[in-house]
């Protein structure tokens, strides 16, 4: 038995109660399970009060596994990639459990950046924050004196810098400085002269060479994705020559681009209304999808990809990007197969010879103004006994893909996904694995009611990271949402957090 079901089996949450969702279908107030609570309904979008009742609830029963869960959800290398989230969950743990903060305050830059320790200037662990820049700075400094080659950490890029926006109402470039000991009458000249240049030189920020004019000197190559992402129309602009000769190069396959730090919809929304291929967007998907495959194989899979009214912005750009991203890691018969369900579902397969072309024919399908869950189904075991499929022949896992705000399922008020089962049962199938993939945090209901019920996963969230607990659990028989999560508080990156 895994550490989560004891815990779980030891732990009383509150009453688990059928509710209707937006749309009237059934649904659920939790898992009955507060930490599977906390690891599915954190997802942007969240509201502060509702973030802030799962915390509470997750503390109750594991401390440990909350603590683990906020850490996941910053994690940008393996989970949930999530800043304002984690920011939030942070200054609740350190209103509640400051103990708790002081013993994981280091880990931060590893699971995040040093981007989310400056942006807790400013807040009440502000004087943690500026500490930890004194400390890092001090370390780089010394390591840079010592041997000119020296690798040092990206803290003197996030470090407070005089004149920026966020330095105006903090004035944290001054503390930082003080801080630091440097002369107090020279002190911020001082803390950009010793600290911030030499050390922003030593690991070639981007910006730096942008703002001293020295456009010819950045290797596109290296820049980070998400500066290339917002900074990509200056480089065309002031190194046009040498900008495209850097994307004819990509083009080519003879140079490389960073994407590992942006989420699939970053790319995929680039080409919404786009009106031809773009070298970098193309470039930055393949890297994507390379990566991805890294974590485990996704044969036997089908996507079912939400595009209802309901999931207008940013919750159509991520079900449209993970459903270009897992079909195409899927194998024949399902490979680049999606199923758009609204009032009339249907199969498409994805076609086109790059990116560009794939998402301008995965937004030429049928769109919907609502959600008919059932009637997906529906239509996927009629494919299969107008074929004779057999068993072995059927997708092993289906991702839902969505806001899961489906339509009343029948004037029963049954759940879906209990629907869903007898509809396979009827039809001489055996039921798939059902992954829910909530991409939007704005709704609070689950669409499962037990944290235990097997062949069902809950996971939130945009990154393709996510996928990695997915492929770790097994058969049909061992999944459940409180086995999706076991992986998460498992590994051994989150061994060293404590409480």
């Amino acid at each position: 038995m895994s550490s989560a079901v004891k815990i779980a089996k030891k732990y009383k949450h509150k009453k688990v109660t059928k509710v209707a969702n937006a749309k009237g279908s059934a649904a659920y107030n939790t898992t009955g399970d507060a930490r599977v609570d906390l690891f599915y309904l954190t997802a942007r979008g969240i509201a502060t009060e509702q973030l802030h009742a799962l915390l509470k609830a997750s503390w109750a029963q594991s401390p440990i596994d909350t603590v683990k869960i906020v850490f996941y959800n910053r994690d940008c290398r393996g989970g949930k990639g999530e800043r304002e989230i984690f920011h939030q969950s942070i200054l609740w743990l350190q209103e509640h459990h400051q103990s708790t903060i002081e013993k994981n305050f280091s880990q931060i830059p590893f699971f995040g950046s040093w981007k989310d320790v400056s942006k807790l200037i400013g807040t009440s662990l502000e004087p943690k924050a500026l500490e930890m820049f004194v400390q890092q700075l001090k370390r780089d400094a010394a390591d840079i004196q010592a041997n000119p080659k020296a690798t040092v950490s990206l803290a003197a890029k996030w470090a407070p810098t005089e004149g920026h926006a966020e330095d105006v109402a903090s004035k944290a470039a001054k503390k930082l400085a003080l801080l630091l000991g440097v002369n107090r009458h020279t002190a911020k000249a001082e803390y950009r002269k010793r600290f911030l240049a030499p050390l922003r030189k030593q690991i070639k920020i981007t910006e730096s060479y942008m703002s001293q004019g020295q456009w010819d000197k950045i290797d596109f190559s290296k820049v980070p994705s998400r500066c290339m992402k917002l900074q990509r129309v200056a480089f065309e602009r002031h190194e046009p020559e040498l900008f495209k000769k850097y994307t004819d190069s990509l083009a080519k396959g003879e140079t490389k681009v960073n994407a590992k730090q942006l989420f699939p919809h970053e790319i995929v929304a680039s080409y919404f209304s786009a009106s031809k291929v773009d070298e970098i967007l193309e470039g930055q998907w393949k890297v994507l999808v390379q990566e991805t495959a890294k974590l485990g194989s996704l044969r036997d899979c089908i996507v079912l990809s939400d595009v209802s009214g309901s999931m207008s912005g940013r919750p159509m750009e991520v079900s449209v990007a993970l459903g270009l991203l897992i079909s195409s890691l899927t194998e024949a018969p399902f490979k680049d197969l999606v199923i758009t369900f609204h009032e009339q579902p249907t199969f498409h397969t994805i076609k086109g010879e790059n990116l560009y072309e794939r998402v301008k024919d995965i937004m030429g399908m049928a769109w919907g103004g609502s959600t008919n869950f059932n009637t997906v189904f529906k239509i996927i075991l009629e494919k299969a006994k107008a074929a004779k499929l057999p068993q072995a022949a059927m997708p092993k896992k289906l991702f839902v893909i969505s806001d899961m705000q489906f339509d009343s399922a029948d004037s029963k008020f049954k759940s879906n996904h209990k629907a869903m089962i007898q509809q396979y049962k009827e039809a001489g199938y055996e039921a798939p694995q059902i992954i829910y993939w909530n991409v939007n945090g704005a709704y609070t209901t689950t669409p499962v009611g037990d944290a235990s019920m097997q062949g069902v996963g809950l996971v939130s969230g945009f990154s393709p990271s996510i996928l990695k607990s997915i492929i770790e659990v097994g058969d049909t028989s061992t999944l459940s949402p409180l086995a999706l999560l076991q992986p998460v508080l498992d590994d051994k990156r989150y061994a060293d957090l404590a409480v």
